[in-house]
């Protein structure tokens, strides 16, 4: 009678036990294949916010792209002549602060500030190139200490000439570069050797942790 109690008990404890361990399993597969599935989302997250970034700045750049040819036509002739069409032109393409027109180095002409006489590398050191470029730079200007992104395009016939054309970016930054918390903390725009983030502006130096992500 006693043998078949403790049978019976031991039966009973071994059932348990392997109920315990079943149940443990499928816990922990629960927890791994959500886990996985999240760190799938928080992917796609990133990689979303990191594409809607760039799109951005393609939007705005493209129309600059599209219109320099035409402005480039402009370089040399007197600011008096065509700083009406300068500011127009500006007005249309919305997200610029202003067009400067460069002839030999120097900056002479602005839709905003009009004529100008204005030594380009004093100001802006990596200009003028023989190469579009485009630069992350802060004003010292019209509202100081705001960021901007410039966009220069040379004359074919001269390096030192061309067109220069200020983005009004702390408009966009604060679309362009919100981070979508909790996943993501901060966002930056890197141009070359500066950086540009919502909270701290232009910087030559950014600090990225390990666990960081860069696109």
């Amino acid at each position: 009678m006693q043998n078949a109690q403790r049978a019976i008990k031991h039966y009973r404890q071994k059932r348990i036990f392997i109920c315990l361990v079943v149940a443990l399993v499928t816990l922990l597969t629960t927890l791994a294949v959500r886990f996985i599935s999240q760190r799938s989302q928080n992917q796609q997250q990133l990689h979303t916010a990191a594409v809607h970034a760039i799109t951005t700045i393609d939007k705005v750049l493209l129309p600059l792209q599209k219109e320099h040819a035409e402005l480039l036509q402009l370089v040399g002739q007197p600011c008096e002549a065509i700083n009406l069409p300068l500011r127009r032109e500006a007005a249309a393409l919305q997200t610029l602060r202003s067009i400067a027109l460069v002839k030999s180095g120097t900056l002479y002409c602005s839709s905003v500030l009009g004529q100008r006489n204005v030594v380009l590398h004093d100001v802006v050191s990596e200009l003028p190139s023989d190469s579009p470029q485009l630069l992350l730079f802060t004003d010292n200007t019209l509202i100081k200490g705001r960021p901007l992104l410039l966009q220069w395009y040379p004359a074919t016939s001269d390096a030192g000439s061309g067109v220069l054309m200020s983005v009004n970016i702390d408009l966009l930054s604060t679309l362009m570069l919100e981070p979508q918390k909790p996943l993501i903390n901060s966002i930056s725009l890197t141009v070359k050797d500066r950086h540009l983030s919502d909270a701290s502006g232009v910087m030559t130096t950014l600090s990225v942790p390990p666990s960081d992500q860069i696109f």
